[in-house]
């Protein structure tokens, strides 16, 4: 093992054995009650990966995402099975961009399929990363993962667990259903749960917990898992290869941050480093306006998130477009999360109106000529806010996490086939027994038609 995991609220550090993937320290009182040491001394933590080298040296006779395989918390075993593909995140100058913002060094880190750049990954997100390094972590340990998923991250871990037979449970909320498409191979090893009625995210993640205790299942974990953030982290060091300099800036739509955290903890690594500069970034990031908890919630700069009843968050996120960015109890308080990665960066926040994400779509593909996923959109707009508020200084080295994009190539190019649901879990039911049996019930069983639409 090339890694260690060390507790960010007791400093625990913790060897990892062949048939896990640890989420949480013992000593966190998050842990299950039963497994908890005499030590529970301390509130919820994430753990974070501590590898055994120090210095970021891209792996050159690799191309795509396992170049930077020693910063990832990979097994032998499974990376075998999976790192076969060529895929990662495209980093490149944007000039043109740049100049239509004021800016003259931005860098761009596209996620998405962008075939004329070299950008090729089939689920169209920067989610595709995190799916691959999971899966490359604990693919080897047999029971299937559980994801939940506002769509996105869904859509990645199809796509990825369907290429390599993998055994998964990917949970959605019904409103997530148009953006659960696939490209290729199909697996029966990867089944779709859809959360129906008025459900979100969280309700999808409500049901992704019951399914993780069947016997055989297991929580693929959210933000808890370094194989998850340390992905997408791979998105920022694409952006330091190619820069060869930590950024001033770096911009990110966010909906639980975690991908947000994931670029604060390389960013840590490459100041240790010492050969690429001695801060991290200010993280600048981004909300879609009226869903803005984190938002408020850091300008008021308190770890307490605003107090929405369910209805009214709802109601909110009925109304934005980039609908992935609406966890309603993401990782900000959490030792280690959103709010330390701010308060250590000097971070801002920043609230986003539809409006504002479709101009800076328009822009995007007026100069750039791809298309936008609507929270990369948000990202965006926060950097034209970031620049006309005077906050951004014009020679100033500036990265722009494009979460997603290309979904119009992808669909001109490759042929996209909407997913089918195999078990419709109603939202009501997660308030009553009756959700575990109808999942232990029907998870083996027939697939279940869908009422979704292609996006």
């Amino acid at each position: 093992m090339h890694y260690t995991l060390r507790c960010l609220g007791c400093n625990t550090s913790l060897a990892e054995p062949d048939d896990q993937h640890l989420l949480t320290c013992p000593n966190d009182e998050s842990h299950p009650a039963e497994e908890h040491t005499w030590r529970k001394s301390h509130p919820p933590a994430l753990l974070r990966a501590d590898y055994s080298s120090g210095s970021f040296t891209p792996h050159n006779d690799v191309v795509g995402l396992f170049r930077y395989q020693d910063w990832l918390p990979i097994r032998a075993a499974s990376a075998d099975r999976v790192a076969d593909a060529n895929v990662g995140t495209v980093a490149y100058q944007a000039r043109k961009l740049g100049a239509s913002v004021g800016l003259e060094r931005l860098v761009v880190l596209f996620n998405g399929f962008w075939p004329a750049r070299g950008a090729r990954l089939a689920a169209c997100s920067f989610k595709e990363l995190e799916a691959r390094v999971v899966v490359a972590r604990c693919a080897a340990a047999g029971a299937a993962l559980v994801v939940a998923s506002a769509g996105n991250t869904g859509r990645a871990f199809h796509q990825v667990c369907s290429e390599y037979d993998i055994p998964a449970v990917i949970v959605v909320p019904e409103r997530a259903l148009p953006y659960m498409w696939g490209v290729g191979h199909n697996s029966a090893a990867v089944k779709l749960v859809a959360v129906t009625g008025n459900a979100d995210y969280y309700d999808a993640i409500q049901a992704a917990e019951l399914i993780a205790q069947l016997p055989g299942h297991r929580a693929e974990g959210g933000a808890r898992n370094v194989a998850r953030r340390d992905g997408m982290g791979a998105s920022f060091l694409a952006g330091m290869e190619l820069s060869g300099e930590l950024p001033a800036h770096y911009f990110q739509a966010v909906g639980s941050g975690t991908g947000a955290i994931a670029a604060w903890e390389m960013a840590v690594r490459l100041v240790r480093d010492g050969r690429f500069g001695p801060h991290v970034p200010h993280l600048q990031l981004a909300q879609n306006d009226p869903f803005t908890i984190m938002t408020d919630a850091w300008q008021a700069r308190t770890r307490e998130l605003p107090r929405l009843s369910s209805a009214d968050a709802k109601r909110q996120i009925d109304t934005i477009k980039a609908h992935v960015l609406s966890n309603r109890h993401p990782p900000y308080a959490v030792t280690g999360g959103l709010f330390d990665a701010l308060s250590a960066s000097g971070g801002s926040m920043y609230a986003v109106t539809n409006r504002e994400a479709e101009e800076a779509t328009r822009l995007f593909r007026r100069v750039e000529g791809c298309d936008l996923d609507p929270a990369a959109a948000v990202a965006l707009a926060s950097l034209q806010q970031a620049i006309a508020a005077g906050a951004i200084q014009r020679g100033e080295l500036v990265f722009l996490n494009v979460t997603g994009g290309g979904y119009k190539q992808l669909r001109q190019r490759l042929q996209v086939e909407p997913l089918t649901v195999d078990v419709n879990l109603d939202v009501d039911q997660l308030r009553t027994g009756e959700a575990a049996v109808t999942i232990e019930d029907t998870l083996s069983g027939g697939r279940t038609p869908s009422r979704m639409e292609t996006a």
